[in-house]
Protein backbone atom coordinates (compact mmCIF):
# COMPACT_ATOMS: atom_id res chain seq x y z
CA UNK A 1 0.00 0.00 0.00
CA UNK A 2 1.27 3.50 -0.83
CA UNK A 3 2.16 5.81 2.07
CA UNK A 4 0.17 8.54 0.36
CA UNK A 5 -3.00 6.56 1.10
CA UNK A 6 -2.17 6.57 4.79
CA UNK A 7 -0.95 10.14 5.34
CA UNK A 8 -1.88 13.36 3.54
CA UNK A 9 0.84 14.95 1.45
CA UNK A 10 3.09 11.89 1.88
CA UNK A 11 5.19 10.57 -1.05
CA UNK A 12 4.24 7.43 -2.97
CA UNK A 13 6.42 5.08 -0.92
CA UNK A 14 5.41 1.42 -0.88
CA UNK A 15 4.52 0.21 2.63
CA UNK A 16 4.48 -3.53 3.29
CA UNK A 17 4.34 -3.69 7.08
CA UNK A 18 3.35 -1.81 10.22
CA UNK A 19 5.36 -2.32 13.40
CA UNK A 20 5.67 -1.28 17.04
CA UNK A 21 8.57 -3.64 17.82
CA UNK A 22 11.98 -2.34 16.76
CA UNK A 23 13.64 -5.73 17.38
CA UNK A 24 11.96 -7.73 14.63
CA UNK A 25 13.04 -7.75 10.97
CA UNK A 26 10.68 -5.73 8.82
CA UNK A 27 10.50 -4.68 5.19
CA UNK A 28 9.41 -1.24 3.94
CA UNK A 29 7.66 -0.73 7.27
CA UNK A 30 6.17 2.12 9.25
CA UNK A 31 7.48 2.08 12.82
CA UNK A 32 5.23 3.71 15.41
CA UNK A 33 7.06 5.13 18.46
CA UNK A 34 4.76 4.13 21.30
CA UNK A 35 5.35 4.96 24.96
CA UNK A 36 5.38 1.98 27.32
CA UNK A 37 5.58 1.60 31.09
CA UNK A 38 9.32 0.94 31.00
CA UNK A 39 10.33 1.79 27.44
CA UNK A 40 9.82 4.60 24.95
CA UNK A 41 9.67 3.69 21.27
CA UNK A 42 11.47 6.93 20.38
CA UNK A 43 14.63 5.49 21.95
CA UNK A 44 14.60 2.58 19.49
CA UNK A 45 14.32 4.45 16.20
CA UNK A 46 17.89 3.51 15.06
CA UNK A 47 17.20 -0.18 15.72
CA UNK A 48 13.89 -0.02 13.84
CA UNK A 49 15.57 1.62 10.83
CA UNK A 50 18.36 -0.96 10.89
CA UNK A 51 15.73 -3.70 10.81
CA UNK A 52 13.91 -2.29 7.80
CA UNK A 53 11.67 0.60 8.84
CA UNK A 54 11.50 3.24 6.12
CA UNK A 55 8.98 5.54 7.86
CA UNK A 56 8.99 6.63 11.50
CA UNK A 57 5.84 8.02 13.12
CA UNK A 58 6.76 9.95 16.28
CA UNK A 59 5.40 12.60 18.62
CA UNK A 60 8.55 13.77 20.45
CA UNK A 61 11.50 15.73 19.04
CA UNK A 62 14.22 13.56 17.52
CA UNK A 63 17.73 15.02 17.88
CA UNK A 64 19.35 12.93 15.13
CA UNK A 65 18.50 12.28 11.48
CA UNK A 66 17.84 8.60 10.81
CA UNK A 67 17.78 7.27 7.26
CA UNK A 68 14.01 7.16 7.16
CA UNK A 69 11.09 9.45 6.44
CA UNK A 70 9.98 11.10 9.70
CA UNK A 71 6.30 11.91 10.27
CA UNK A 72 5.52 13.87 13.43
CA UNK A 73 2.02 13.59 14.92
CA UNK A 74 0.33 14.78 18.11
CA UNK A 75 -0.75 11.30 19.24
CA UNK A 76 1.08 8.21 17.94
CA UNK A 77 -1.61 5.86 19.28
CA UNK A 78 -4.34 7.70 17.41
CA UNK A 79 -2.25 7.86 14.22
CA UNK A 80 -1.56 4.12 14.46
CA UNK A 81 -5.25 3.32 14.99
CA UNK A 82 -6.28 5.33 11.93
CA UNK A 83 -3.48 4.03 9.68
CA UNK A 84 -3.89 0.40 10.77
CA UNK A 85 -7.60 0.42 10.01
CA UNK A 86 -6.87 1.60 6.48
CA UNK A 87 -3.92 -0.77 6.01
CA UNK A 88 -5.86 -3.83 7.23
CA UNK A 89 -9.05 -2.75 5.44
CA UNK A 90 -11.32 -2.04 8.42
CA UNK A 91 -10.94 -5.36 10.29
CA UNK A 92 -13.46 -4.19 12.92
CA UNK A 93 -16.27 -4.29 10.38
CA UNK A 94 -18.34 -7.45 10.14
CA UNK A 95 -17.12 -9.10 13.33
CA UNK A 96 -18.88 -8.90 16.71
CA UNK A 97 -16.37 -8.09 19.48
CA UNK A 98 -16.85 -8.84 23.19
CA UNK A 99 -14.21 -7.15 25.39
CA UNK A 100 -14.00 -8.46 28.96
CA UNK A 101 -12.06 -6.53 31.63
CA UNK A 102 -11.53 -6.91 35.38
CA UNK A 103 -8.89 -8.10 37.85
CA UNK A 104 -10.15 -11.66 37.61
CA UNK A 105 -12.91 -13.63 35.89
CA UNK A 106 -11.96 -12.30 32.43
CA UNK A 107 -10.79 -15.64 31.07
CA UNK A 108 -13.83 -17.51 32.39
CA UNK A 109 -16.37 -15.07 30.92
CA UNK A 110 -14.52 -14.93 27.59
CA UNK A 111 -14.35 -18.73 27.44
CA UNK A 112 -18.04 -19.22 28.32
CA UNK A 113 -19.09 -16.75 25.63
CA UNK A 114 -16.78 -18.40 23.12
CA UNK A 115 -18.23 -21.83 23.96
CA UNK A 116 -21.82 -20.69 23.38
CA UNK A 117 -21.24 -18.55 20.29
CA UNK A 118 -19.31 -21.33 18.54
CA UNK A 119 -22.46 -23.44 18.64
CA UNK A 120 -24.14 -21.04 16.20
CA UNK A 121 -21.30 -19.54 14.14
CA UNK A 122 -17.53 -19.33 14.21
CA UNK A 123 -16.19 -17.40 17.23
CA UNK A 124 -12.59 -16.53 18.00
CA UNK A 125 -10.77 -15.88 21.26
CA UNK A 126 -7.82 -13.65 22.24
CA UNK A 127 -6.60 -13.85 25.82
CA UNK A 128 -4.42 -15.54 28.42
CA UNK A 129 -5.05 -18.96 26.81
CA UNK A 130 -3.64 -17.64 23.53
CA UNK A 131 -5.24 -16.93 20.16
CA UNK A 132 -7.90 -19.40 19.02
CA UNK A 133 -10.13 -19.47 15.97
CA UNK A 134 -11.29 -22.12 13.53
CA UNK A 135 -8.56 -24.80 13.76
CA UNK A 136 -5.86 -22.38 14.91
CA UNK A 137 -4.44 -22.39 18.44
CA UNK A 138 -1.52 -20.05 19.05
CA UNK A 139 0.19 -19.26 22.34
CA UNK A 140 0.59 -15.67 23.51
CA UNK A 141 2.90 -14.17 26.12
CA UNK A 142 0.28 -11.60 27.16
CA UNK A 143 -3.46 -11.72 27.91
CA UNK A 144 -3.98 -8.71 25.62
CA UNK A 145 -2.21 -8.16 22.30
CA UNK A 146 -0.87 -4.78 21.19
CA UNK A 147 -3.04 -2.60 18.98
CA UNK A 148 -1.46 -3.67 15.69
CA UNK A 149 -1.54 -7.38 16.48
CA UNK A 150 -5.20 -7.14 17.48
CA UNK A 151 -6.05 -5.78 14.03
CA UNK A 152 -3.83 -8.34 12.26
CA UNK A 153 -5.59 -11.16 14.09
CA UNK A 154 -9.05 -9.70 13.47
CA UNK A 155 -8.19 -9.40 9.79
CA UNK A 156 -7.06 -13.03 9.72
CA UNK A 157 -10.20 -14.15 11.54
CA UNK A 158 -12.44 -12.45 8.99
CA UNK A 159 -10.65 -14.35 6.21
CA UNK A 160 -11.67 -17.59 7.96
CA UNK A 161 -15.29 -16.57 8.34
CA UNK A 162 -15.14 -15.74 12.05
CA UNK A 163 -18.30 -13.83 13.00
CA UNK A 164 -17.48 -12.93 16.62
CA UNK A 165 -14.52 -12.81 19.00
CA UNK A 166 -14.01 -12.56 22.76
CA UNK A 167 -11.03 -10.50 23.95
CA UNK A 168 -9.54 -10.21 27.44
CA UNK A 169 -8.47 -6.74 28.56
CA UNK A 170 -5.86 -6.60 31.34
CA UNK A 171 -5.26 -3.49 33.43
CA UNK A 172 -1.87 -2.85 31.82
CA UNK A 173 -3.42 -3.13 28.35
CA UNK A 174 -5.80 -0.27 29.13
CA UNK A 175 -2.90 1.76 30.52
CA UNK A 176 -0.88 1.12 27.34
CA UNK A 177 -3.92 1.76 25.12
CA UNK A 178 -3.60 -1.67 23.47
CA UNK A 179 -7.33 -1.79 22.81
CA UNK A 180 -7.58 1.60 21.11
CA UNK A 181 -7.70 -0.13 17.74
CA UNK A 182 -10.60 -2.43 18.71
CA UNK A 183 -14.19 -1.15 18.57
CA UNK A 184 -16.17 -3.43 20.94
CA UNK A 185 -19.84 -4.18 20.41
CA UNK A 186 -20.09 -5.43 24.00
CA UNK A 187 -17.95 -4.48 27.01
CA UNK A 188 -18.13 -6.50 30.25
CA UNK A 189 -16.50 -5.61 33.55
CA UNK A 190 -16.23 -8.51 36.01
CA UNK A 191 -14.64 -7.69 39.38
CA UNK A 192 -11.94 -5.68 41.11
CA UNK A 193 -9.53 -6.79 43.81
CA UNK A 194 -7.96 -3.61 45.29
CA UNK A 195 -5.23 -5.74 46.91
CA UNK A 196 -4.15 -7.42 43.69
CA UNK A 197 -0.80 -6.54 42.15
CA UNK A 198 -2.58 -5.67 38.90
CA UNK A 199 -4.69 -3.09 40.73
CA UNK A 200 -1.86 -1.62 42.81
CA UNK A 201 0.71 -1.45 40.01
CA UNK A 202 -1.39 0.88 37.84
CA UNK A 203 -3.59 3.92 38.21
CA UNK A 204 -6.36 1.41 37.78
CA UNK A 205 -9.64 3.32 37.84
CA UNK A 206 -8.18 6.31 36.00
CA UNK A 207 -7.12 4.11 33.08
CA UNK A 208 -10.39 2.18 33.14
CA UNK A 209 -12.45 5.39 33.12
CA UNK A 210 -10.40 6.82 30.24
CA UNK A 211 -11.10 3.67 28.25
CA UNK A 212 -14.83 3.69 29.01
CA UNK A 213 -15.11 7.27 27.76
CA UNK A 214 -13.78 6.09 24.36
CA UNK A 215 -16.56 3.53 23.84
CA UNK A 216 -19.09 4.14 21.09
CA UNK A 217 -22.58 5.18 22.18
CA UNK A 218 -24.07 1.93 20.88
CA UNK A 219 -21.61 -0.32 22.74
CA UNK A 220 -23.49 -2.57 25.14
CA UNK A 221 -21.88 -2.11 28.59
CA UNK A 222 -22.43 -4.80 31.26
CA UNK A 223 -21.41 -4.12 34.88
CA UNK A 224 -21.32 -6.12 38.11
CA UNK A 225 -23.56 -4.16 40.47
CA UNK A 226 -22.24 -6.04 43.54
CA UNK A 227 -18.59 -5.18 42.90
CA UNK A 228 -16.70 -2.26 44.46
CA UNK A 229 -15.87 -1.04 40.95
CA UNK A 230 -19.47 -0.15 40.14
CA UNK A 231 -19.48 3.14 42.06
CA UNK A 232 -16.19 4.10 40.42
CA UNK A 233 -17.11 3.57 36.77
CA UNK A 234 -20.88 3.57 36.19
CA UNK A 235 -20.92 7.31 35.46
CA UNK A 236 -18.49 6.87 32.54
CA UNK A 237 -21.09 5.31 30.26
CA UNK A 238 -24.39 6.68 29.07
CA UNK A 239 -26.27 3.43 29.58
CA UNK A 240 -25.42 0.04 31.05
CA UNK A 241 -26.98 -3.28 32.01
CA UNK A 242 -26.23 -4.64 35.48
CA UNK A 243 -26.09 -8.06 37.12
CA UNK A 244 -25.61 -9.18 40.72
CA UNK A 245 -27.43 -10.15 43.91
CA UNK A 246 -28.51 -6.59 44.59
CA UNK A 247 -32.24 -5.94 44.32
CA UNK A 248 -31.37 -3.11 41.91
CA UNK A 249 -29.63 -5.37 39.37
CA UNK A 250 -31.28 -5.74 35.95
CA UNK A 251 -30.39 -9.44 36.06
CA UNK A 252 -30.69 -10.43 39.73
CA UNK A 253 -28.97 -13.53 41.12
CA UNK A 254 -30.75 -15.27 44.00
CA UNK A 255 -31.33 -18.65 45.68
CA UNK A 256 -27.71 -19.75 45.15
CA UNK A 257 -26.89 -23.32 46.14
CA UNK A 258 -23.58 -25.16 45.72
CA UNK A 259 -22.43 -28.72 46.25
CA UNK A 260 -19.85 -31.17 44.89
CA UNK A 261 -21.80 -31.56 41.66
CA UNK A 262 -22.01 -27.89 40.71
CA UNK A 263 -23.89 -24.62 41.18
CA UNK A 264 -27.64 -24.04 41.17
CA UNK A 265 -29.24 -20.61 41.24
CA UNK A 266 -31.91 -18.37 39.75
CA UNK A 267 -31.69 -15.23 37.60
CA UNK A 268 -34.65 -12.87 37.89
CA UNK A 269 -35.08 -10.77 34.74
CA UNK A 270 -38.05 -8.51 34.07
CA UNK A 271 -40.05 -10.20 36.82
CA UNK A 272 -39.48 -13.75 35.58
CA UNK A 273 -37.21 -16.34 37.25
CA UNK A 274 -34.87 -18.46 35.15
CA UNK A 275 -33.10 -21.52 36.61
CA UNK A 276 -29.36 -21.98 36.09
CA UNK A 277 -27.74 -25.39 36.78
CA UNK A 278 -24.09 -25.90 35.94
CA UNK A 279 -21.27 -28.36 36.72
CA UNK A 280 -18.99 -25.38 37.49
CA UNK A 281 -17.79 -24.79 41.04
CA UNK A 282 -17.77 -21.81 43.41
CA UNK A 283 -19.44 -18.44 43.82
CA UNK A 284 -17.11 -16.77 41.32
CA UNK A 285 -18.49 -19.15 38.68
CA UNK A 286 -22.01 -17.91 39.52
CA UNK A 287 -20.95 -14.34 38.72
CA UNK A 288 -18.86 -15.24 35.66
CA UNK A 289 -21.53 -17.47 34.17
CA UNK A 290 -24.16 -14.78 34.79
CA UNK A 291 -22.03 -12.15 33.03
CA UNK A 292 -21.87 -14.40 29.97
CA UNK A 293 -25.61 -15.11 30.12
CA UNK A 294 -26.39 -11.38 30.32
CA UNK A 295 -24.13 -10.58 27.34
CA UNK A 296 -25.80 -13.24 25.21
CA UNK A 297 -29.33 -12.22 26.20
CA UNK A 298 -28.54 -8.60 25.39
CA UNK A 299 -27.48 -9.81 21.94
CA UNK A 300 -30.90 -11.34 21.40
CA UNK A 301 -30.43 -14.94 22.51
CA UNK A 302 -33.32 -16.36 24.56
CA UNK A 303 -32.35 -16.59 28.23
CA UNK A 304 -33.76 -20.06 28.94
CA UNK A 305 -32.03 -21.44 25.86
CA UNK A 306 -28.72 -19.95 27.05
CA UNK A 307 -29.19 -21.38 30.56
CA UNK A 308 -30.00 -24.80 29.10
CA UNK A 309 -26.84 -24.88 26.97
CA UNK A 310 -24.70 -23.82 29.94
CA UNK A 311 -25.80 -26.93 31.83
CA UNK A 312 -22.97 -28.65 29.95
CA UNK A 313 -20.45 -25.80 29.82
CA UNK A 314 -16.89 -27.09 30.43
CA UNK A 315 -14.75 -25.46 33.09
CA UNK A 316 -11.89 -23.21 32.04
CA UNK A 317 -8.50 -24.93 32.05
CA UNK A 318 -6.95 -24.57 35.49
CA UNK A 319 -9.82 -22.49 36.90
CA UNK A 320 -11.91 -24.25 39.58
CA UNK A 321 -11.16 -27.43 37.63
CA UNK A 322 -12.12 -30.74 39.23
CA UNK A 323 -9.39 -33.30 38.63
CA UNK A 324 -11.16 -36.53 39.46
CA UNK A 325 -14.73 -37.80 39.75
CA UNK A 326 -14.04 -39.88 42.87
CA UNK A 327 -11.60 -37.75 44.82
CA UNK A 328 -12.77 -34.16 45.27
CA UNK A 329 -9.69 -32.23 44.18
CA UNK A 330 -9.88 -28.75 42.65
CA UNK A 331 -6.98 -26.95 40.92
CA UNK A 332 -7.08 -23.21 40.40
CA UNK A 333 -4.58 -20.58 39.22
CA UNK A 334 -5.87 -18.03 41.76
CA UNK A 335 -3.37 -15.45 42.97
CA UNK A 336 -5.49 -12.56 44.24
CA UNK A 337 -6.58 -12.78 47.88
CA UNK A 338 -10.29 -12.64 47.13
CA UNK A 339 -10.09 -15.71 44.89
CA UNK A 340 -7.90 -17.57 47.40
CA UNK A 341 -10.46 -16.89 50.12
CA UNK A 342 -13.31 -18.07 47.94
CA UNK A 343 -11.49 -21.35 47.18
CA UNK A 344 -10.78 -21.98 50.86
CA UNK A 345 -14.39 -21.11 51.76
CA UNK A 346 -15.62 -23.44 49.03
CA UNK A 347 -13.52 -26.33 50.38
CA UNK A 348 -14.86 -25.72 53.91
CA UNK A 349 -18.45 -25.51 52.71
CA UNK A 350 -18.39 -28.60 50.48
CA UNK A 351 -16.35 -30.73 52.88
CA UNK A 352 -18.98 -30.10 55.56
CA UNK A 353 -17.86 -32.38 58.43
CA UNK A 354 -15.02 -33.94 56.43
CA UNK A 355 -11.55 -32.39 56.06
CA UNK A 356 -10.85 -29.33 53.93
CA UNK A 357 -7.24 -29.51 52.71
CA UNK A 358 -5.34 -26.72 50.96
CA UNK A 359 -2.08 -26.66 49.00
CA UNK A 360 -1.21 -22.97 48.68
CA UNK A 361 1.75 -21.42 46.89
CA UNK A 362 3.78 -18.58 48.44
CA UNK A 363 5.76 -16.26 46.13
CA UNK A 364 9.19 -14.85 46.86
CA UNK A 365 7.68 -11.46 46.00
CA UNK A 366 4.97 -11.75 48.67
CA UNK A 367 5.24 -9.16 51.39
CA UNK A 368 4.50 -9.77 55.06
CA UNK A 369 1.05 -8.17 54.83
CA UNK A 370 -0.01 -10.51 52.01
CA UNK A 371 1.44 -13.58 53.74
CA UNK A 372 -0.38 -12.70 56.94
CA UNK A 373 -3.67 -12.42 55.03
CA UNK A 374 -3.13 -15.76 53.28
CA UNK A 375 -2.38 -17.50 56.60
CA UNK A 376 -5.46 -15.99 58.27
CA UNK A 377 -7.69 -17.01 55.36
CA UNK A 378 -6.29 -20.56 55.33
CA UNK A 379 -6.66 -21.00 59.08
CA UNK A 380 -10.23 -19.72 58.98
CA UNK A 381 -11.45 -22.33 56.50
CA UNK A 382 -9.01 -25.24 56.17
CA UNK A 383 -8.32 -28.23 58.40
CA UNK A 384 -4.94 -29.02 56.82
CA UNK A 385 -2.75 -26.29 55.27
CA UNK A 386 0.29 -27.13 53.14
CA UNK A 387 2.31 -24.08 52.06
CA UNK A 388 4.59 -24.68 49.08
CA UNK A 389 6.49 -22.90 46.31
CA UNK A 390 4.74 -20.78 43.71
CA UNK A 391 7.22 -18.27 42.30
CA UNK A 392 10.41 -18.81 44.29
CA UNK A 393 14.07 -17.92 44.51
CA UNK A 394 15.92 -21.17 44.01
CA UNK A 395 17.56 -22.36 47.23
CA UNK A 396 15.48 -20.05 49.44
CA UNK A 397 12.08 -21.74 49.23
CA UNK A 398 12.07 -23.04 52.82
CA UNK A 399 13.09 -19.66 54.19
CA UNK A 400 10.19 -18.07 52.32
CA UNK A 401 7.69 -20.64 53.55
CA UNK A 402 8.80 -20.29 57.16
CA UNK A 403 7.66 -16.66 57.06
CA UNK A 404 4.12 -18.05 57.39
CA UNK A 405 4.99 -19.20 60.94
CA UNK A 406 4.98 -15.57 62.12
CA UNK A 407 1.22 -15.44 61.66
CA UNK A 408 0.04 -19.04 62.13
CA UNK A 409 -1.95 -19.58 65.32
CA UNK A 410 -2.98 -23.21 64.81
CA UNK A 411 -1.06 -26.43 64.50
CA UNK A 412 -2.51 -27.08 61.05
CA UNK A 413 0.28 -25.51 58.96
CA UNK A 414 2.85 -27.66 57.13
CA UNK A 415 5.73 -26.53 54.87
CA UNK A 416 6.68 -28.49 51.76
CA UNK A 417 9.18 -26.77 49.41
CA UNK A 418 8.52 -29.06 46.42
CA UNK A 419 5.15 -28.27 44.85
CA UNK A 420 4.70 -31.72 43.34
CA UNK A 421 5.53 -33.34 46.69
CA UNK A 422 3.05 -31.05 48.46
CA UNK A 423 0.32 -32.28 46.10
CA UNK A 424 1.34 -35.89 46.72
CA UNK A 425 1.17 -35.36 50.50
CA UNK A 426 -2.31 -33.82 50.26
CA UNK A 427 -3.63 -36.74 48.22
CA UNK A 428 -2.05 -39.29 50.57
CA UNK A 429 -3.84 -37.91 53.65
CA UNK A 430 -7.26 -37.19 52.14
CA UNK A 431 -10.27 -39.47 52.45
CA UNK A 432 -12.97 -39.80 49.79
CA UNK A 433 -15.30 -37.36 51.54
CA UNK A 434 -12.55 -34.74 51.99
CA UNK A 435 -11.99 -31.78 49.67
CA UNK A 436 -8.55 -30.61 48.51
CA UNK A 437 -7.91 -27.29 46.77
CA UNK A 438 -4.56 -26.74 45.02
CA UNK A 439 -4.06 -23.01 44.61
CA UNK A 440 -1.66 -20.90 42.59
CA UNK A 441 -0.70 -22.51 39.28
CA UNK A 442 -3.67 -24.25 37.71
CA UNK A 443 -2.38 -25.75 34.46
CA UNK A 444 0.59 -23.39 34.10
CA UNK A 445 3.64 -25.41 33.05
CA UNK A 446 6.34 -23.31 34.69
CA UNK A 447 7.60 -21.98 38.02
CA UNK A 448 9.17 -18.52 37.88
CA UNK A 449 12.55 -18.51 39.57
CA UNK A 450 15.09 -15.71 40.07
CA UNK A 451 17.10 -16.89 37.06
CA UNK A 452 14.11 -17.49 34.82
CA UNK A 453 11.27 -19.93 34.27
CA UNK A 454 11.65 -23.54 35.38
CA UNK A 455 9.62 -26.24 33.62
CA UNK A 456 6.77 -27.66 35.69
CA UNK A 457 4.25 -30.22 34.49
CA UNK A 458 1.27 -28.52 36.12
CA UNK A 459 -0.87 -29.05 39.22
CA UNK A 460 -3.44 -31.12 37.32
CA UNK A 461 -0.75 -33.45 36.00
CA UNK A 462 0.65 -34.17 39.46
CA UNK A 463 -2.79 -34.52 41.04
CA UNK A 464 -3.78 -37.11 38.44
CA UNK A 465 -0.43 -38.88 38.82
CA UNK A 466 -0.73 -39.29 42.58
CA UNK A 467 -4.41 -40.25 42.46
CA UNK A 468 -3.40 -43.05 40.07
CA UNK A 469 -0.60 -44.06 42.44
CA UNK A 470 -2.99 -44.11 45.39
CA UNK A 471 -5.53 -46.25 43.54
CA UNK A 472 -2.82 -48.78 42.64
CA UNK A 473 -1.80 -48.98 46.30
CA UNK A 474 -5.43 -49.39 47.43
CA UNK A 475 -6.08 -52.12 44.87
CA UNK A 476 -2.97 -53.99 46.01
CA UNK A 477 -4.42 -54.16 49.52
CA UNK A 478 -7.70 -55.72 48.38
Amino acid sequence: MLLSRLFKNAPDIEIEQLSVDSRVPMKNAIFFCLDGIKYDGHDYIPEAVENGATVIVHSKPVSFKPKALMIKVDDVHEAMRRVANIFYEDPNDGIDKYVIAGNYGRCSVATFLNYYLNLFSKCGYIGILGIRYDQFKLKSSFPTLNGLDNLKILNGMKDYGIKSVTLEASASSLNLRKLDTVVPNTFIYTCTDPESSEFQSTDYYTNLRKYLYTLEDDTKVILNLDDVSFAQINDCVGAYVSYGMSQLADYRIHDVRMNRNGIYYTIAYKGVDHAVNSPLQGLSSVYNLTAAIVALCEKGFEIDQVCKVFEDVPCVEGVMERVDSEYDIIVDCAYDLQSIEELCRYAHFVANKAKAIGVIGIDYTDGDKRIERIVKIAEKYLDVIIFTENESLEGEVMEILERTDRYAESGRVVHCPSRSLAIENAIEIMNRKDVTVIIGKGNENFLSMALGKQYYKGDKYYAEKYIYKRRKEENALI
